[in-house]
């Protein structure tokens, strides 16, 4: 089976390493910023091909097209402060940090290597930042870039795992057709497990959970934003960071080599990775079939 070589530009912890590991795809360069972020992932990915030759750089900002070696798939999640409904949501208007503008990063990368295909995620919330404008810009500037684009938003309960965490999948393939496209986003499977088997109990308020996030931890059940507590066994309780591990499909032996408040911005922060899996599936199948 031929194998494919993909760059990941936002690693985070390595959520699309786990969705990846079991497809022919071979990570030849990862970059990520977040210096905590980092300390993970190399604790659970020492023998990638990227880590074992040295291509992970810490900034996109500074990564020159012409130091990243060949690939065919590019896969990352840009920061998505600028497009979250938790934040401001001033989307390509963030010029603090470059947030809103890592897209034209990607892109450069894009433009320049012509890889086969694209997967990018990202918040809901960009769909309708700045009025859709945001999204519309991305969308054009991609097709403009000789490449089809397709998006679904993706719950984490599509992809067989008890958390809503709604997120936009993007996918686009090298000089196709948009208007004759067959490509598909996978149907949604069964749950593989709920919320009583995170929380080990008889009975829980919920059969899939809230979304997963990096603050508002310390609400109580049944305020607003509260998404940490439940009513479980008929009691409220929180859920703990193994519990939540388990809710954002992350393997039991997964390691945190972070202070405690790091490992819980990191999962809040994280890809889930059987929905990285379902969709990079649909795109190796479909690259197969257009060949």
């Amino acid at each position: 089976m031929q194998k494919y070589k993909y760059i990941n530009l936002f690693s985070g912890i390595g959520g699309w390493e786990l969705g990846l590991q079991d497809l022919p795809m071979e990570n030849i360069l990862s970059c990520e910023i977040d210096k905590y972020a980092r300390q993970t992932f190399l604790a659970n990915f020492p023998d990638l091909p990227c880590i074992k030759n040295n291509k992970y750089p810490t900034d996109i900002r500074k990564l020159n097209p012409h130091d990243i070696p060949e690939f065919d798939i590019l896969v990352g999640s840009p920061p998505c402060q600028s497009f979250s409904t938790a934040g401001l949501r001033k989307g390509l208007k963030d010029y603090k940090d470059d947030k809103g503008n890592m897209f034209f990063y990607v892109l450069n990368i894009i433009k320049h290597h012509r890889p086969k295909a694209f997967i990018l995620e990202n918040v809901k919330g960009l769909l309708t930042a700045e009025g859709g404008r945001s999204f519309r810009i991305i969308h054009d500037l991609f097709r403009n870039a000789g490449y089809s684009f397709h998006y679904k938003v993706i719950k984490g309960c599509d992809c067989g795992i008890p958390q809503v965490r709604q997120r936009v999948f993007m996918v686009g393939f090298r000089d196709e057709n948009q208007e004759t496209s067959t490509f598909q986003f996978p149907s949604p499977v069964p749950l593989k497990f709920t919320m009583r088997d995170v929380f080990k109990c008889k009975t829980c308020n919920r059969d899939i959970g809230h979304t997963v996030m990096t603050t508002r931890h310390n609400k109580n059940y049944g305020e607003p934003l509260n998404w940490s507590a439940y009513i479980i066994d008929g009691k409220e309780r929180r859920i703990t960071l193994d519990e939540i591990q388990m809710l954002m499909g992350l393997p039991d032996n997964f390691l945190f080599p972070v202070p405690k408040t790091q490992r819980m911005k990191q999962l809040g922060n994280s890809i889930i990775p059987d929905c990285v899996n379902m969709v990079s599936k649909q795109v190796l199948l479909y690259l197969k079939n257009i060949s």
